[in-house]
């Protein structure tokens, strides 16, 4: 028993560095997974990739650049109908209604019940002057229950109704178009534009203040305040607000307007 000590003592510290059958313990090696390899995108990726860029392109106003990566995209996915849409559009842009009335028809064609291009289309022949078929366009894009912004053919149908002096109908359309999107500022504009038209200028004057408290940086409103506090000979309140939307957007087309109103004034 004496030695059992001293032997025991022996087997632990040896445990320590071997096995218990003698031998060492294998170190155990952990294998890393491969790098992952670097996918190049497929066509589909590359044309969308295009596309997105010409229409950030499109919304800048730099119809050239756009042209040239819709191009692109057309050239790798020949079948997708919202390029051919985004090229009709730059093409109105541009005035070139011909080519653009090609293209919106291909894109119809892929898809007909692409309302984004009907309304596309309805623009394009307001710009040729043809308000009927216009129309036709327009209702054609609101036939389709799952058009995202219904707000938009509603806006150009109330601007259609104006043309051929239909009032009535055109504050309809303006009321169903914020009723689609509570925030479409250019259906409140034309709605207070309308108001005016009928000598309502208190009721024109909310739908501005209420716009000028919500989007404080739409020069529109503060324009029509400032034309309708000049109406009213409340000179203080006109030039406040005229003021207010030069300094909005000092290079705009309704920064010029306001100050030929303000040069009026003095």
């Amino acid at each position: 028993m004496k030695r059992l000590v001293p032997l025991m003592v022996v087997l632990l510290f040896s445990s320590s560095c071997t096995s218990l059958w003698g031998g060492k313990e294998k170190e155990k090696k952990v294998s890393l997974p491969p790098p992952p390899v670097a996918k190049k995108p497929g066509k589909e990726e590359r044309a969308e990739g295009y596309y997105q860029i010409g229409v950030a392109y499109l919304e800048l106003g730099e119809i050239p650049l756009a042209l040239n990566y819709l191009f692109k995209a057309k050239k790798l996915t020949p079948d997708d109908p919202k390029i051919y849409n985004a090229i009709g559009l730059a093409f109105i842009r541009r005035g070139n209604l011909d080519e653009a009335e090609e293209y919106l028809k291909k894109a119809l064609s892929l898809k007909p019940n692409f309302s984004e291009a009907w309304l596309n289309m309805g623009i394009l022949y307001e710009e040729k002057g043809n308000l009927k078929k216009a129309r036709e366009c327009y209702e054609k894009a609101l036939s389709n229950p799952l058009y995202l912004t219904p707000e938009v053919a509603y806006y150009r149908l109330a601007l259609l109704d104006i043309k051929e002096g239909n009032l009535e109908g055109a504050k309809r359309e303006l009321v169903l178009a914020v009723r689609n999107n509570p925030d479409y500022v250019p259906a409140y504009i034309e709605l207070a534009k309308l108001l005016e038209r009928e000598g309502k200028l208190e009721k024109a004057k909310e739908i501005y203040y209420r716009l000028v408290e919500l989007y404080p940086k739409v020069q529109e409103p503060y324009c029509a305040l400032g034309r309708i506090y000049l109406k009213e000979g409340n000179r203080k309140e006109a030039e406040k607000f005229l003021r207010k939307c030069i300094q909005i957007k000092p290079n705009s087309p309704l920064a010029a307007k306001a100050r030929l109103e303000l040069g009026e004034m003095e």
